[in-house]
C-alpha cells in the first residue's frame, strides 16, 4: 500500500525518528567509541550491534530503511582509510580488512534482498527518498576498489521502489538527479566533465540502468557501450538486466540485450556460463532467434568457446563441432569420456580425425610424455573403431603406425604397456 496523508504523531513518530540526517549524525556519535579499531569483521560485527542496540522505535519498513542506512554507514567507515589517495589510486586494503569490506558487502547484498513492507505514511515515504538520495551520492564518491555501493544502488531500485506505484515518479526524475549529484569541474566555458573519473564511471553504469528501466534501450545501450570503453570498466559491475528480462518475460528484448553484450563481453574476458543460460531461456520462448544466437556466439569466439561447443553439441551440430574443434586444433584429451558420449552416440565416425590428429601432435613432440599421450589417445580410439564395427581398418592402422615409428623405443614401450601391441 502506497503512503497515505496520515497527520497523527505520537512519542514514536517524533521527527528525529525518522531522519537520515538526524539518524547519521546520532549513529556516527555512537560509533566515535571504535574510531581507533582496526577495520576487521570484529569491528564491523561490534559496529551493528552498537547502531542496533541504538534504534529509536520505528515502523516496520522505518525499521528496514534504518538498518540499512547502519550498515551503509559502517561500509564507509570499514573504507574511509582507503579512500587516502596516492596519485589517482587508493591504497589497496589490507587482508583483515577486505574481510570485513567482503563482509559488509554480503549484508547490504541480503538486506535489499528483501522487499520492503508497506509504506503507511509520508515520513516513511521521506526516509525512503532520502535514502536513494544517500545511496546516490555516496555511489558517486565511491572508490575503484568496490563498486559496492553501485550494486546496492541497483538492488535499492529493483527490490524497494520500483514495486511500489510512486516508484515510477522517482524513476522520471532520477535522470536529472543522477546529473546534478555528480561534482563537475569546468574544462573551458561551456565545457563541463564530472571531477573525478571513478564518479563518472559509476554515473554512466547508473544513467545506463536507470534508462534500461524506463525502457528507453536505444539511450540505455549508446551509454553502456560509451561505458565499456572505459579502461576501468568491468562486466561485474553491470547490473543483471538478462535476469530482470526473464524475469519480466520480455523475450523480444532480451534477445537484443543479448546481442548487445556480446562485444562488452568479449572484450572483457568474462565468464560466459550464465550468458549462454539466458541465451537457452530465450531461444525457448523466441525459436526464431536461433540463426542471432550463432551469429553472437560466433562473435564470442575464440573467448567462448566452450559455450560455443556447448551450443553446437546441445542442438545436435555434430559437423560444426567437429570442424571447430580441428580448425581450433583441440586435443580429446581435455574433455571426459562423459564429455564425447553425445557424438560418441549420435556421429561416432565424426571423432576419428578429431583422434587422429591429436595423436600426431603428440607425435611431435618426440619425447616419452608425447608419446604417452599418444598411447592414451590412441585407447580411445580403438575402441571407438570397435563400436563402429571397424575392427580390420583399426588392425591396419595401428599396424602401420607401430612400423612407421619402429625406431623409436620408448614409444614401444608405452604401446606395450598399453596392451596396443604384443
Amino acid at each position: 500500500m502506497e503512503p497515505k496523508d496520515k497527520t497523527y504523531m505520537d512519542a514514536d513518530m517524533h521527527p528525529s525518528n525518522y531522519s537520515i540526517p538526524a539518524w547519521q549524525q546520532q549513529m556516527n556519535e555512537q560509533l566515535a567509541p571504535l574510531e581507533g579499531s582496526i577495520r576487521n569483521v570484529q569491528y564491523t560485527e561490534q559496529a551493528l550491534e552498537m547502531l542496533m542496540h541504538h534504534q529509536p522505535r520505528l515502523t516496520p519498513a522505518a525499521q528496514i530503511i534504518y538498518r540499512l542506512n547502519a550498515l551503509l554507514l559502517i561500509y564507509n567507515h570499514v573504507m574511509q582509510p582507503t579512500h587516502k589517495i596516492t596519485g589517482s589510486s587508493p591504497l589497496s586494503l589490507g587482508y583483515h580488512t577486505r574481510m570485513a569490506v567482503t563482509e559488509m558487502q554480503n549484508l547490504l547484498n541480503l538486506e535489499l534482498s528483501q522487499s520492503l513492507p508497506a509504506l503507511q505514511n509520508e515520513q516513511e515515504w521521506q526516509l525512503l527518498t532520502d535514502m536513494l538520495a544517500y545511496i546516490r551520492q555516496d555511489m558517486l564518491a565511491e572508490v575503484r576498489d568496490s563498486y559496492a555501493l553501485l550494486s546496492c544502488y541497483y538492488a535499492f531500485w529493483h527490490s524497494w521502489i520500483l514495486p511500489l506505484e510512486r516508484g515510477q515518479q522517482l524513476l522520471r526524475d532520477e535522470p536529472m538527479a543522477l546529473q546534478q549529484a555528480i561534482p563537475e569541474e569546468e574544462l573551458q566555458p561551456g565545457i563541463r566533465r564530472p571531477g573525478n573519473s571513478f564518479a563518472y564511471a559509476s554515473l554512466l553504469l547508473a544513467q545506463s540502468y536507470i534508462d534500461f528501466l524506463l525502457e528507453q534501450d536505444d539511450q540505455a545501450l549508446e551509454i553502456l557501450h560509451a561505458a565499456a570503453e572505459r579502461h576501468d570498466f568491468y562486466p561485474e559491475r553491470l547490473p543483471d538486466i538478462l535476469t530482470q528480462l526473464e524475469q519480466k518475460e520480455q523475450w523480444t528484448r532480451m534477445v537484443r540485450w543479448l546481442v548487445e553484450l556480446a562485444p562488452i563481453l568479449r572484450r572483457q574476458y568474462s565468464d560466459l556460463q550464465g550468458y549462454g543460460e539466458h541465451w537457452e531461456q530465450a531461444i525457448r520462448h523466441q525459436p526464431e532467434a536461433q540463426a542471432q544466437m550463432w551469429t553472437t556466439l560466433e562473435s564470442l569466439l575464440p573467448l567462448g568457446g566452450r559455450l560455443y561447443e556447448d551450443k553446437l553439441l546441445e542442438y545436435g551440430k555434430w559437423q560444426q563441432w567437429m570442424d571447430y574443434q580441428l580448425s581450433s586444433g583441440k586435443d580429446p584429451a581435455s574433455y571426459k569420456v562423459t564429455e564425447l558420449k553425445p557424438l560418441e552416440m549420435n556421429a561416432p565416425e565424426m571423432l576419428l580425425p578429431f583422434y587422429h590428429q591429436a595423436v600426431e601432435r603428440h607425435m611431435a613432440h618426440k619425447n616419452r610424455d608425447g608419446y604417452k599421450a599418444a598411447v592414451r589417445l590412441l585407447k580411445r580410439l580403438s575402441k571407438l573403431y570397435k563400436k563402429l564395427k571397424q575392427e580390420e581398418r583399426w588392425e591396419q592402422f595401428i599396424e602401420q603406425f607401430t612400423g612407421r615409428h619402429s625406431r623409436l623405443r620408448a614409444l614401444q614401450e608405452e604401446l606395450r604397456k598399453g596392451k596396443l601391441i604384443p
